[in-house]
């Protein structure tokens, strides 16, 4: 089982368009430099619609391991491409609402030979 680095934040409600346009640019970078996201092994991007802040969105990155998931960060950050895109990020949301944490695995699929 992996790890997962878990980011959870507020666009600001001006910025919604900017950030799909920055969202659809970043996929783009990705696709265009996939050396570069080596050791990403899974993302998924979400929105809260119902709950505690509604319009929270949370990106979940997967990686075999913790060190799999400071190389692959580290190379990014360096990353000239990857620092532009990383700085529109940060003026489109709400500083007070972002969290970035690291999890763990407790239980996966192994729950399913319980019944």
């Amino acid at each position: 089982m992996g790890i997962f680095r878990i980011e959870t934040y507020v666009v600001k409600s001006e910025k919604g368009d900017a950030f799909t346009s920055a969202l659809n640019e970043y996929l783009r970078y990705r696709e265009a430099h996939p050396d570069l996201f080596k050791g990403l092994k899974s993302w998924k991007i979400l929105r809260q619609e119902y709950g505690a802040v509604a319009g929270m969105y949370m990106e979940m990155a997967e990686f075999d391991s913790l060190a799999e998931l400071e190389t692959t960060t580290n190379r990014v950050h360096q990353d000239e491409g990857m620092k532009k895109i990383i700085k529109g990020f940060y003026e489109l949301v709400d500083p007070a609402t972002l969290s970035d944490s690291i999890w763990s695995p407790v239980v996966a699929e192994s729950w399913r030979k319980l019944g």
